[in-house]
């Protein structure tokens, strides 16, 4: 009760099938910013008969706005942005990128931990995944505190999210990694698996005979410069090419 006596909620029905806003005001600045104002779009799309295509546009998910936007969705796509550690189809692929696309170039930022699931399939053979997406604009990018899938699960396969939002702090912290988060088990095997390429190692200059080396000569100096043995340089050529056992790329 306290949130409505201070806040004011609306809904905006858009007239796109599987899209909700929800525009939160109030009479105090929000969160220790000037705004007064923040939305919430809230998406659900499903594949049309072209599988390039889904039922929700790309216009109407990211809009160039001036105040805070937060975007949560299940738009039933896939891909190595929200899910590094997966492989995806081709059509996955090229049905998802469009979006992220779409995303990065009105500034938007997604929230999700890359490869922590927030589907996971009560029946069926089928895999947990990143489905679930939540997209912060630039505005809004800094009040996020944190994302969080740690409630119980309501019954549904998609598991409920937490999205916190507070006043940006005029400290930040430093970044440390988060070893004890990292998930080592699945990791572990593609950390082994990385191979660096090797530098190639040139082979020795090959034996020559004498060269002129002619120095600018001082007063004094013979007009026939100076004469010194010295070990040739190996050519250009041979410095660019690597040499003919090392390993293709």
């Amino acid at each position: 009760m306290s949130f409505l006596s201070n806040y004011r909620v609306l809904p905006r029905f858009k007239g796109v099938e599987g899209v909700l806003a929800l525009d939160v005001s109030s009479t105090e600045p929000l969160f220790g910013t000037h705004f007064h104002f923040f939305r919430i779009i809230n998406a659900y799309s499903i594949k049309t008969v072209d599988h390039r295509v889904h039922s929700v546009k790309l216009e109407v998910l990211f809009p160039v706005l001036g105040f805070p936007l937060l975007v949560v969705e299940d738009l039933n796509i896939h891909n190595r942005i929200s899910d590094p550690l997966r492989s995806f189809s081709p059509r996955e692929v090229s049905s998802s990128t469009p979006y992220f696309e779409k995303a990065a170039e009105a500034g938007f930022a997604l929230l999700n931990p890359p490869g922590e699931d927030t589907q996971f399939p009560l029946t069926g053979k089928a895999h947990p995944s990143v489905i679930d997406l939540a997209f912060a604009n630039p505005p809004l990018l800094p009040l996020v505190k944190s994302w969080e899938a740690s409630l119980a699960s309501t019954g549904s396969d998609n598991i409920p999210i937490t999205i916190t939002l507070a006043a940006p702090s005029l400290s930040q912290k430093p970044l440390r990694p988060r070893w004890a988060d990292t998930d080592w088990e699945t990791l572990t095997p593609v950390v082994k698996g990385f191979k660096v390429r090797p530098h190639p190692v040139l082979p020795y200059p090959p034996e020559a005979g004498p060269v002129d080396v002619r120095i600018a000569q001082p007063s004094g100096i013979p007009p026939e410069g100076i004469r010194a043995g010295v070990q040739a340089f190996p050519s250009l050529q041979t410095l660019v090419d690597p040499p003919s056992d090392y390993p293709p790329s």
